[in-house]
């Protein structure tokens, strides 16, 4: 399987909700940080949006946004507006329907098409780790007409009473992290750290990834990644770490123990099983892997999480 398709399966997005948010004349608001990851499609007019420890960008009419690990920020027609302040609960307080912000009076010049999903909460921290604060595709882009079709089948689906609804909601909303995060290699604006992405859009560490996602019990070695890669030691080192975020070696650890935590938490299988599954030569090295990376043995993860 493809790296980002590997990612995006662990993830488990699953849908929380969808709504449309209007604004007329001036206005602001701002929302906090939540355990649920974004989007939105400005179906009208233009928005600030300014993610917190970044720029401000603008949004124009047809612009995608996705923020996978969903930070505080603040929307507004103008930066200088007094700010009106929503929680998390606040925010989720309304899923379906409309929310409107400025003069209620006015026709809205404002409009956006927004949603959240849920992520798996075990894998959580660490993928969204991997994956850019911010993804901002310009409608003039051909990525935000593939998007468009995609999110108009969730909201219909969303607001649907018909059988396997859930399930078909939760297979588009995968459809549309995929068709938005795989763009970044085709200049899709992506504000954020080093992280698979970036990774993947080189042409050299993308070969090693794939490598290495496509047979993670493969007892791989920095030499090895390397002349996958068509690069030497040092280079690919080097390389892998700038771009990436991690060292090799890392990363392949922090995949497997990524990996092991979605397997206990399902199936809670026999660590043996485990072990075998993603490269480790027996059941107690692994859990000593495990316990080193997440702080308690495999047994009190499972215990803790099956279900």
């Amino acid at each position: 399987m493809e790296p980002l398709a590997d990612v995006i399966t662990l993830l488990r997005p699953r849908a929380v909700g969808t709504k449309v948010i209007q604004g007329a004349e001036r206005w602001a608001v701002r929302r906090s940080r939540m355990d649920f990851a974004g989007f939105g499609l400005v179906l009208i007019g233009e928005c600030w949006l300014a993610v917190d420890g970044y720029k401000p960008v603008r949004l124009a009419t047809g612009d995608f946004v996705l923020m996978p690990a969903n930070p505080g920020f603040t929307m507004a027609s103008d930066l200088a507006c007094k700010v009106v302040s929503l929680n998390a609960q606040e925010a989720l307080a309304c899923q379906a329907g409309e929310v409107r912000y400025g003069d209620p009076h006015l026709e809205a010049d404002f409009k956006l098409l927004g949603g959240y999903f849920q992520l798996d909460s075990v894998n959580r921290n660490l993928l969204s780790g991997l994956l850019p604060t911010l993804v901002h595709i310009e409608a003039s882009d051909p990525a935000a007409g593939r998007l468009k079709p995609t999110i108009d089948s969730i909201v219909e689906e969303a607001l649907a009473d018909r059988p396997g609804r859930d399930l078909v909601v939760d297979r588009l909303i995968e459809v549309l992290l995929v068709e938005a995060l795989r763009f970044r290699s085709e200049g899709v604006d992506a504000i954020g750290q080093p992280g698979l992405l970036v990774g993947l859009a080189d042409p050299f560490l993308a070969r090693a990834l794939r490598r290495l996602h496509s047979n993670v019990a493969h007892a791989w070695s920095v030499e090895e990644l390397a002349r996958a890669a068509g690069l030497s030691r040092s280079a690919f080192s080097e390389r892998f770490s700038q771009k990436v975020g991690v060292p090799p070696m890392q990363y392949l650890i922090d995949w497997r123990i990524a990996l092991a935590k979605a397997m206990l938490q399902r199936d809670a299988p026999p660590l043996e099983a485990v072990a075998a599954a993603i490269g480790y030569q027996s059941a107690s090295a692994f859990s000593a892997a495990f316990r080193r990376e997440v702080g308690s043995p495999p047994s009190h993860f499972a215990r803790n999480t099956t279900g």
